[in-house]
């Protein structure tokens, strides 16, 4: 077996490490358990930052002219007013784009208000559903045209007695 790539011409000594494409120098290379970017920030950071300029540019005043008016509006609403104004002209792409925006807005709101609506209602009580048991069942006799047995109705208040003096207690 021939060691010439790893040993020096006289033979004995190894030959020292050759520097070149792939080959960085030993002292420049990452170690073991070091981060090859000890003071860089994470991508989370760098995509906050992103976003946070994303919107400080979307809300910048820009000037606008319409007609012979000049105002100053954010950069979202004059890029709106552009698109909305395209769409009107017939372009299909800008068309397209409106439609789809308007229809994800009041996805959003109607969640929103389906969310609020959840949030705004309490849970009943045990008494409460059955007060509304014994109402529809009453409903429901005066819609046949009967009278609900009497035992029936005492056998519900019976019932509700022991929650209320519990709710009362």
């Amino acid at each position: 077996m021939n060691d010439r790539s790893t040993r020096s011409p006289d033979g004995n000594k190894p030959r020292p490490y050759e520097v070149g494409y792939g080959k960085p120098p030993v002292h420049t290379r990452f170690r073991k358990g070091v981060s090859g970017n000890p003071r860089g920030g994470s991508r989370a950071q760098t995509a906050a930052r992103a976003r946070a300029l994303e919107l400080k540019e979307a809300y910048r005043l820009v000037t606008v002219r319409e007609g012979d008016k000049v105002m100053s509006l954010p950069a979202i609403q004059a890029v709106m007013r552009s698109q909305i104004a395209l769409a009107v002209k017939g372009n299909g792409p800008a068309q397209r784009s409106m439609i789809a925006a308007i229809h994800a807005l009041e996805q959003e709101l109607a969640t929103e208000a389906a969310a609020q609506e959840k949030a705004m209602q309490r849970p009943i009580s045990n008494l409460e559903a059955a007060r509304r048991v014994a109402f529809m069942l009453r409903l429901a006799y005066e819609e046949k045209g009967e009278l609900p047995p009497g035992d029936l109705l005492d056998q519900i208040a019976g019932l509700i007695r022991p929650y209320k003096a519990k709710a009362g207690a």
